[in-house]
C-alpha cells in the first residue's frame, strides 16, 4: 500500500525585497497582499497545510505577526539561504511533498495549483512546474521532500540556495521532472508583484474583484486586463524571471 501523502505548501516571503521593499504587506482595500495569497491558496484541495518560510531578520516581525493571526504556521531561517528554509519546513512538518509558492503572487489560482499537483502525482515525478505559457502571477512548483533533502549532499552555488529548485532543474540526470503545459499561450499576462508598476496593475485587479464581490479566476483576471489596456500596458515591458537571470549572470 502506497504511503499517504502529506503535501505542504510553503510560501517564501520577506520584507527586504530590493525592487519593492515590504511588497507582501502592501495593502489593497485594507488587506495585505499576502492575505489575498493565503486566502486563495487555502482553496486548493490537494494541499494539507500552508507554512510561511521567512527569515530571522527583525524587519519580518510584522509579516510574521500578521500571518500567524490568520492561523498559518511560520518558519524563520537564514535570510539568504531560501533552500535551507524549505528543507527545514519539510523535515519539521513530515512533508512528503512541497508546493513552492512565492509571496509575490496574490492572484494565485488554486485550481492551477491542484492541476499541477495532480500532474506531478500521476506522473510520479520528483519535481513539476508550469510552462511559460501560463500567466506570470500563477506560478507554483511541486517537489518531493526527498529530492529537496538530497540537495544537502551536493556542493551548491549561491544561486541554488536562493532559487530553491534550480539545481534540480539543471540536473535531469539526477531527478525526474517535467512541466504542465497550458492549453493556450497566456505568457503576455503579468500580475505578479515585483515592482511599483506590478503593484499598480494588481491593485486595480483586486479593487475590481472586491467591488464585484466575486472570486477572480485566472480567466476573469485575463478578461479584466484585456478590457483595461491602460492598466495591463503599465508593466508589459518587464522581463519574465528577471531575478533569476540576474542571479545566474552574477555567477558567470
Amino acid at each position: 500500500m502506497e504511503d499517504k501523502k502529506h503535501i505542504v505548501a510553503v510560501i517564501q516571503a520577506r520584507m527586504g525585497s530590493s525592487r519593492l521593499p515590504n511588497k507582501v504587506m502592501k495593502e489593497v482595500d485594507g488587506k495585505p497582499l499576502i492575505g489575498y495569497l493565503i486566502e486563495r491558496l487555502s482553496l486548493a484541495k490537494h494541499i494539507d497545510k500552508i507554512v510561511l518560510a521567512t527569515s530571522t531578520n527583525q524587519e519580518n516581525d510584522g509579516l510574521v505577526k500578521y500571518v500567524e493571526s490568520l492561523g498559518i504556521d511560520v518558519f524563520r531561517g537564514d535570510e539568504n539561504d531560501v533552500l535551507s528554509r524549505f528543507q527545514q519546513v519539510a523535515k519539521l512538518n513530515n512533508a512528503t511533498d512541497i508546493v513552492r509558492i512565492t509571496g509575490d503572487s496574490p492572484l494565485l489560482d488554486p485550481e492551477i495549483c491542484d492541476d499541477l499537483i495532480t500532474y506531478y502525482l500521476e506522473n510520479k515525478l520528483d519535481y513539476a512546474f508550469l510552462s511559460e505559457r501560463f500567466c506570470e502571477g500563477v506560478d507554483c512548483e511541486v517537489v518531493s521532500s526527498s529530492a529537496l533533502l538530497k540537495l544537502e549532499d551536493y556542493a551548491l552555488k549561491p544561486s541554488h540556495h536562493e532559487h530553491v529548485t534550480l539545481y534540480i532543474y539543471q540536473h535531469p540526470e539526477l531527478f525526474n521532472f517535467s512541466f504542465l503545459e497550458n492549453g493556450c499561450d497566456d505568457a503576455k499576462y503579468r500580475f505578479t508583484v515585483d515592482n511599483k508598476e506590478d503593484l499598480f496593475v494588481v491593485t486595480h485587479i483586486l479593487q475590481d474583484m472586491n467591488k464585484t464581490n466575486c472570486f477572480y479566476s485566472t480567466q476573469k483576471v485575463k478578461c479584466f486586463l484585456d478590457k483595461n489596456p491602460e492598466v495591463s500596458n503599465v508593466n508589459s515591458h518587464i522581463i519574465r524571471n528577471e531575478g533569476l537571470a540576474i542571479s545566474l549572470d552574477s555567477e558567470k
